[in-house]
């Protein structure tokens, strides 16, 4: 297995396609990635600005084989946490932004536990907040989201869990990051419990998807992500994206997609606190076409 070792050269606060590939492995090849976060190597104190706030995600890793355009099935193997994590309010940010000072918690996870208060203890549910691909051009910052993935912090992100990406350019030259040791739908405060450590992928080419938005596959359920300037606008797109997705297993006409979507496809919140919000659409799997065999009907 490669692994990317923690260092500047191999954080960056964008998806570029302009920076040489930390890692080049082959299509199946398991890798891992070293995960920065509010605390940490570099970082004394937690942040008082959302400027400062900003988690990079480390990479790029370049898949042998991947072209622009092709569908990318990347596979979360693993997420290792660290022991210690951390959340902040900031004034202007969030949901309730207008409502709270700067203010900060250490927190201890012990026992697969996120230790919050006195009291009252967490289950971890460790996932990755960010994984995307590069952006040739004026790439993205790390914070936001979009169909090329990004910080969608959609919380079944975790190991077992599959994410289908539209590579942007040759080799995918993917990046990951931001793993929370655990976070609810919503993201309320702007951070869940923001924790470092190591992600462990493997990736390689499917059949390519009819829709360009990120979907994610768990042990049972499908979801598509979608992403915009207000939380109806990524909620449509999910949407959208998910009636392309039952029709095209289906064969059924608009009409009756958007009738099957009232019954079996529960929409959801990821992230409702950063400038770019995003949102989901989940059914269960068994009413989608397995998606590493995609064919059209």
């Amino acid at each position: 297995m490669e692994i990317a070792e923690l260092g500047d050269v191999h954080a960056h606060t964008k998806f570029r396609a302009d920076v040489p590939p930390a890692l080049s492995v082959a299509q199946g090849e398991t890798f891992a990635l070293e995960a920065l976060s509010i605390l940490g190597p570099g970082r004394t104190a937690l942040p008082t600005s959302y400027q400062d706030l900003v988690i990079p995600v480390t990479g790029p890793v370049a898949i042998d084989g991947v072209l622009a355009g092709d569908t990318v099935r990347i596979d979360i193997v693993a997420i290792d946490i660290a022991e210690v994590g951390a959340m902040v309010t900031l004034p202007g940010h969030g949901l309730f932004g207008a409502e709270v000072k700067v203010d900060g918690k250490i927190l201890p996870i012990e026992n697969d536990r996120v230790v919050f208060a006195p009291g009252v203890e967490i289950p971890v549910a460790p996932m990755l907040g960010k994984i995307g691909m590069a952006v040739p051009g004026d790439a993205p910052v790390s914070s936001t989201v979009g169909h090329f993935g990004g910080n969608m912090d959609n919380k079944h992100l975790g190991a077992g869990a599959s994410i289908y990406l539209r590579a942007q350019v040759d080799g995918g030259m993917v990046y990951a990051g931001d793993l929370h040791a655990c976070q609810a739908d919503g993201e309320s405060s702007m951070t869940a419990v923001e924790v470092a450590g190591r992600v462990t992928l493997r990736a390689r080419v499917v059949p390519k998807l009819p829709v360009a938005v990120p979907v994610v596959v768990t042990s049972q359920s499908t979801m598509t992500i979608g992403a915009g300037d207000s939380l109806e606008g990524a909620l449509v797109e999910a949407s959208t994206a998910m009636l392309t997705l039952l029709r095209q297993t289906w064969g059924w006409s608009r009409e009756t997609a958007v009738m099957a979507l009232s019954l079996i496809g529960d929409v959801g919140v990821c992230q409702l606190v950063n400038p770019r919000v995003s949102g989901k659409v989940t059914v269960p799997s068994k009413y989608i076409s397995d998606l590493n065999n995609w064919v059209k009907p």
